[in-house]
């Protein structure tokens, strides 16, 4: 009998089905987690878009589970590292308007979260001390992170511990979006232009490392301009040259990851078409 994978026995986790496929007991509907209730219901308003669970590939978990474990422990390092260098969460944007002071939580969500994924990947608690530095952390983890790869096979050949991968790759994705480790071209919220008076500044992040930030005003009128040598004023001209020759820097900055990305997934598929070709 085919094993399903790990994900399918997860109830608080999206299982992984197959696209456009129905299991015999599909009602026609999607179902949802409901955390009040601790289980799954029927979503009545929505169709059901597959619900015949994914086999099992690697161990317990599917082809693409695997992938995201794999990623995962790739930029453990760099993540658990990040997220114990940051000492509190962001705080939600008000509009300027200030709030009652609340319960103050003595350990940061960040911290929290780094731990989760240390004992997931086999880290016996405590994984960190509150004084470890962040030389210490990253010594820590990747000793633990090297050992968790070293031992992937074995971690999600058994149904346990396909669980507690499927949950790193969840604590993971997670904390990539609340915590994210780069930065991204945004509106800057509830802050006028000093020179047109608008609310159409836009913050500029670095295109490498050590980079220069920038804060420019979209305001075709105004080009005003902030970074690290002060105030400017372009003319529109000027502001034009500048947007060009940013945006084939980004161009090339990103054609340059979309070339290791893909040749990243091709690695992956020679791997996985020569380990079919040695099963048969």
């Amino acid at each position: 009998m085919s094993l399903v994978c790990a994900t399918n026995d997860v109830p608080e986790l999206r299982p992984c089905v197959v696209a456009k496929a129905h299991s015999s007991g599909c009602t026609g509907f999607a179902s949802r987690w409901d955390a009040e209730t601790a289980q799954r219901i029927t979503v009545w308003t929505v169709e059901c878009k597959g619900c015949l669970p994914a086999l099992a590939e690697h161990g317990c978990l599917c082809f693409s589970c695997w992938m995201k474990l794999n990623d995962g422990l790739n930029m453990a390092v760099d993540v658990i590292t990040h997220l114990r260098s940051v000492d509190r969460a962001a705080q939600t944007d008000n509009a300027g308007v200030r709030v009652a002071a609340g319960w103050v939580i003595p350990i940061p969500s960040t911290w929290r979260a780094a731990d989760d994924l240390m004992v997931l990947i086999g880290c016996p608690a405590p994984g960190f001390l509150s004084t470890d530095d962040v030389n210490q952390v990253q010594a820590i983890t990747e000793e633990i992170v090297a050992r968790a790869t070293a031992g992937m096979v074995a971690w999600v050949a058994t149904v346990d511990g396909a669980r507690d991968a499927v949950r790193f790759n969840a604590v993971m994705h997670s904390a990539l979006i609340q915590h994210p480790m780069e930065d991204y071209e945004h509106r800057v919220r509830n802050v006028r232009c000093t020179d047109c008076g608008q609310r159409s500044l836009m913050w500029k992040p670095p295109l490498m490392f050590h980079g220069e930030v920038r804060v420019e005003c979209t305001n075709a009128a105004c080009a005003f301009v902030v970074d690290q040598t002060g105030y400017k004023h372009l003319t529109a001209i000027e502001a034009l040259d500048v947007k060009a020759r940013l945006d084939v820097e980004r161009k090339r900055i990103s054609a340059e990851k979309r070339a290791v990305a893909k040749a990243g997934r091709e690695a992956v598929k020679l791997e996985r078409e020569a380990a079919r070709a040695a099963q048969l």
